[in-house]
């Protein structure tokens, strides 16, 4: 069996299911084993580190290097920043117009985190699916001078956000879950692999990755294997190499096993 180096694991999905917002007990095990056998492991997500960490299984865990907002911010293991890169002021801009048009906010992700308009139903919806207080974030008008890394928009789970991605530069990802990440064009966790990899000087072909959705789909493609969870999403599962069971059946540790690495 061949021998990977790093694992690079999406969050909600595949980490963590999707009612509870847990890790099993057989995932956790098998990340401990892996870096026992000397591989690293890594997050991949469109959380930022400090989201990451307020949940206690994850801060738990030595993760040895972070990806997130989808690939807009790269750390290592000592959470200190490899790469970021901000929205332009023509996609902030642009990103305000369609906001306008459409009465609906978006919630910036910078130094730090900001609703540009009051709240609406579906803002609500997505903060319940994250178990979060729709009330915690500061809902203010985005400033000339501010900056984001990252941004959600809101409306109904089964929207395409066709006005977003009408935005130049701008790569709209939506989910299941009345919201969408939106990045700039360029940006995926791909491009955190890459990094990633040039950092540790690891070869990309040494290493595995596993996700559920469409901002996973640059990862997958990006690592040595790509695994799709099993009730991920068909796109995700088209471009796998290897779709496993669940996130509810332990997938995760499934592949792992499948591919000789427990």
């Amino acid at each position: 069996m061949k021998e990977y180096q790093m694992f690079f694991f999406d969050v909600d999905g595949t980490l963590l299911d999707n009612r509870n917002h847990r890790i099993s007990p057989a995932v956790m095990e098998a990340l401990t084993r892996l870096q026992k056998n000397g591989k690293k492991i890594v997050i991949s997500s469109g959380r930022d580190v400090n989201t990451i960490l307020m949940m206690p299984q994850l801060a738990a865990i030595a993760w040895d290097g972070y990806i997130c907002r989808n690939g807009s911010v790269i750390a290592d293991a000592q959470k200190t920043e490899l790469f970021r890169v901000f929205f332009d002021q023509e996609t902030m801009a642009g990103l305000e117009a369609v906001s306008a048009q459409l009465h609906s906010p978006i919630q910036y992700m910078g130094h730090d985190d900001w609703l540009n308009c009051p709240p609406t139903p579906d803002f609500i919806a997505a903060c319940e699916f994250f178990h979060r207080d729709p009330t915690a974030i500061n809902v203010r008008a985005t400033r000339p001078d501010d900056q984001a890394t990252m941004a959600l928009a809101f409306d109904a789970a089964d929207s395409d956000y066709a006005a977003y991605r009408t935005i130049p530069g701008l790569t709209v990802l939506p989910t299941p879950f009345h919201y969408a990440d939106l990045v700039l064009r360029g940006i995926d966790k791909g491009v955190g692999i890459a990094r990633l990899c040039q950092h540790f000087h690891i070869d990309p072909q040494a290493t595995m990755a596993f996700g559920d959705g469409i901002n996973d789909l640059e990862m997958l493609q990006a690592a040595g294997v790509g695994v799709a969870m099993g009730q991920g999403r068909e796109e995700i599962k088209a471009i796998a190499d290897y779709v496993t069971d669940s996130v509810d059946r332990d997938g995760i540790v499934t592949a792992l096993q499948a591919f000789g690495q427990l």
